[in-house]
């Protein structure tokens, strides 16, 4: 477990991964992120589409249940291995024919909505550790090293080698 960031570290560390995120996909043209074979049949916009599901199904849903002073309930999609996997197939299939603009909205909107919640929520709700999270505080569930938008990154990066190394 890391250690306790305050507030202000979160919302500078979310926004750097969002930035980090956006800095890479800005840079690939409409052809790339939209062509499969990123990881199998995946694109790069599979893998926004991705990110954007978990994003507003597990964090985004959880900082409204804390706003709201409500108990959150976790989908339980995370639970085994066998059914997350199966809900990230589904959730390939429901967005793989969306177009590039739809999804590249939705993960702006999602990830403006998350930053809007960890502002308006106060360091004490941030820094209570929740049973849903297995006793994590939300600051440090957040800042674990190598998160989702890290290791989706990396299959993009890893792919972006692919593709120059076959180009030369």
């Amino acid at each position: 477990m890391t250690d306790q960031k305050s507030k202000a570290e979160l919302l500078e560390m979310r926004r750097a991964l969002y930035a980090n995120f956006d800095a890479l996909i800005a840079g690939l043209s409409e052809q790339q992120l939209q062509m499969p074979g990123v990881s199998g049949d995946w694109s790069v916009k599979d893998h926004i589409a991705h990110l954007t599901f978990w994003e507003r199904l597990n964090l985004l849903e959880m900082l409204k249940s804390i706003d709201q002073g409500t108990n959150w309930i976790d989908s339980g999609l995370e639970s085994t291995e066998e059914v997350r996997d199966k809900t990230n197939q589904q959730i390939y299939l429901q967005n793989k024919d969306r177009s590039l603009a739809e999804v590249l909205s939705e993960f702006q909107v999602t990830h403006q909505q998350v930053i809007e919640y960890l502002e308006k929520l106060g360091e004490e709700e941030l820094k209570t550790p929740y049973k849903w999270l297995e006793g994590y505080t939300i600051i440090t569930w957040l800042s674990e090293p190598n998160g989702h938008y890290q290791e989706h990154e990396q299959f993009i990066r890893d792919w972006l080698t692919k593709q120059s190394n076959t180009k030369k």
